[in-house]
């Protein structure tokens, strides 16, 4: 155990399967904890922490195979516990709670969003023809599949459950689902690319850290599988020789206007994302303006940039990553 127990201080414990931090006070509590199990050392919350509080330690490789995963720790005399990480970890490997309920500090205060990414299942549309591929694909056993007999012995299936708080929503079970009655949407886009001719003979590290299996070995040479990429960047982090390269787009999110976002939405994408982002919610704010008003205003010949955008733009293109 390191840290101590004076009231609002934050504590870390650490063993072999999670860290967590905590910090008490008289009226709330907080905790943000880490499983070790599923983090596979992808950085992202590194990437965007404000306080430059978690720190990476490199995978290990040995012969062309990953041998240990990176690592992530956080330094408590730099954490605040605001949440962002928990927030934005693609593989749900870390979870912020106040007073044992499962939020953020800045989704609770409306600086932060909330990711958009649901998985539903049309229950009526499933059949055990299916073999229960769904189950079966899921790379984090997400999906539990309940079956009976019937009188004539013929297997039914009676429900699916989604265990959300392990689930990537990589894809997979919608791709392998043959009667359609799976849909998922994920909170990233992006792209994935990987040139082949960089790649070591028999190198197969990518593939090793690759959570959702975008990755594959096949026939001896690498493929990849967009589709069921996450873009949690690991892959291209490992990769000893850069021949992976992932870029995130888009993030699909809740309505947000704090600063505190698009300083992380730069990080994580790009200045291209934020200026398409800063547009839309520009225009968004015109659109509103024009509705609440009373009385009719004849448009002007041409729409000027909205001069604030370009302030908060030549700000963010001086901010260090």
């Amino acid at each position: 155990m390191l840290g101590n127990t004076v009231r609002g201080k934050i504590v870390k414990t650490e063993n072999r399967r999670e860290i967590t931090l905590k910090r008490n006070f008289l009226t709330r509590n907080y905790l943000l904890s880490l499983d070790k199990d599923l983090c596979n050392g992808c950085g992202l919350c590194a990437e965007i922490c404000p306080k430059e509080a978690i720190k990476v330690t490199p995978a290990k490789i040995t012969e062309d195979r990953l041998a240990k995963k990176p690592t992530i720790d956080f330094d408590v005399n730099s954490c605040n516990l605001c949440g962002e990480c928990a927030v934005l970890c693609p593989l749900n490997a870390l979870r912020m709670e106040i007073d044992g309920k499962e939020v953020s500090t800045l989704v609770k205060n409306e600086a932060f969003p909330v990711l958009l990414k649901e998985i539903t299942v049309a229950t009526e549309k499933c059949d055990s023809i299916c073999n229960l591929r769904c189950q079966e694909e899921c790379p984090t056993e997400a999906i539990k599949v309940s079956t009976k007999k019937s009188e004539n012995g013929k297997t039914v299936i009676t429900d699916v459950q989604i265990m959300e708080d392990s689930c990537f929503y990589c894809k997979r079970c919608q791709s392998a689902c043959p009667l359609d009655a799976i849909d998922v949407k994920k909170p990233f886009q992006g792209t994935i690319e990987l040139n082949s001719d960089l790649c070591p003979s028999g190198c197969t590290v990518c593939v090793d850290i690759c959570p959702t299996h975008a990755i594959k070995l096949e026939k001896g040479r690498l493929g990849v599988y967009p589709e069921f990429c996450i873009f949690c960047s690991a892959c291209q982090k490992v990769c000893p020789k850069e021949a992976v390269k992932v870029n995130r787009n888009w993030i699909f999110h809740s309505d947000v206007k704090a600063a505190a976002w698009l300083t992380a939405l730069k990080k994580l994408t790009s200045i291209e994302t934020l200026t398409k982002e800063l547009m839309i919610k520009s225009g968004q704010r015109r659109t509103s303006s024009v509705r609440n008003r009373k009385r009719t205003i004849p448009l002007k010949p041409k729409q000027q940039k909205d001069n604030r955008v370009t302030e908060f733009l030549e700000i963010l293109s001086k901010y260090k990553r």
